[in-house]
Order: structure tokens, then C-alpha cells, then sequence
């Protein structure tokens, strides 16, 4: 599976973004597909992709989305993200991926943390975050 990881400061003090950078390479042979970083604030984000789900690019990670205000670092499996999907959906929400990690997005926008009640998961790790305040 994929590797992630990133930095929260509780001192009001950015996230050290470089320090993710350097992390990125001991988390290659589990995720070889490719790299993403995101930081704002007193968070950083960093993940290395193994793709899995939706071999796009619109599958990478760290995932924003932009209109729900909300960023996403995964690593993981949602067993029934397709149900969920169809689900959201049925609220109004759409799609730019075909992801699993989308689809906590939208969730989590929806359901909040009891999200983590209706889905079936395999080694979840996420950290939903950007929203100011949270």
C-alpha cells in the first residue's frame, strides 16, 4: 500500500514542509507510482502512491477538494467505496476521480467522523484536514 507522512504543529508554528519533503524517499518501495506534497499552516502532508484504484492522475495524493475546502492523505482500501459513491451521489455530490480517497472526502463532508461506521476498510489511515478552525 501507499506511504504518508506529514507533520501537525500544536506551538502556532508552520508545519516544516522540507522535513516531509525528505521523508518521501525512505516511503518509496510502498508507493513507487508517484509523490505528492501539501501544506498549510501548522499541517504538511506528504504521500508516496501506490496505484491501486484509479491509476489517474486524478487518484493522487494528498487530495483537495477545492469546494468542500477539505485535503485528504490515505493510505488504505475502502471496500465498499462504490456503494458509498452511489450513495453521496444520491446528495448531490460528483466526482473528478474514480478513488476510493474521493470518496472519504465527500463522506466525511457529509457524515463527519461516523463515516468511519459505514465503511468496510483495509488499514485506514485518514487525516481529513484545511478547514479553518478544525
Amino acid at each position: 500500500m501507499c506511504g504518508i507522512g506529514g507533520e501537525l504543529r500544536f506551538d502556532g508554528r508552520a508545519a516544516d514542509a522540507e522535513a516531509v519533503r525528505r521523508m518521501l524517499p525512505c516511503l518509496e518501495s510502498r508507493g513507487p507510482d508517484g509523490e505528492g506534497r501539501w501544506q498549510r499552516g501548522p499541517v504538511a502532508f506528504g504521500h508516496r502512491r501506490l496505484k491501486i484504484i484509479d491509476l489517474s492522475e486524478a487518484g493522487a495524493q494528498p487530495m483537495t477538494d477545492d469546494e468542500l475546502g477539505l485535503t485528504l492523505v490515505f493510505n488504505g482500501c475502502i471496500y465498499n467505496y462504490q456503494q458509498l459513491r452511489d450513495e453521496l451521489r444520491t446528495y448531490g455530490y460528483q466526482f473528478f476521480s474514480t478513488s476510493d480517497t474521493e470518496v472519504i472526502i465527500k463522506a466525511y463532508h457529509r457524515w463527519g467522523p461516523t463515516v468511519c461506521r459505514t465503511s468496510s476498510a483495509c488499514s485506514p489511515s485518514p487525516s481529513p484536514s484545511t478547514r479553518p478552525g478544525w
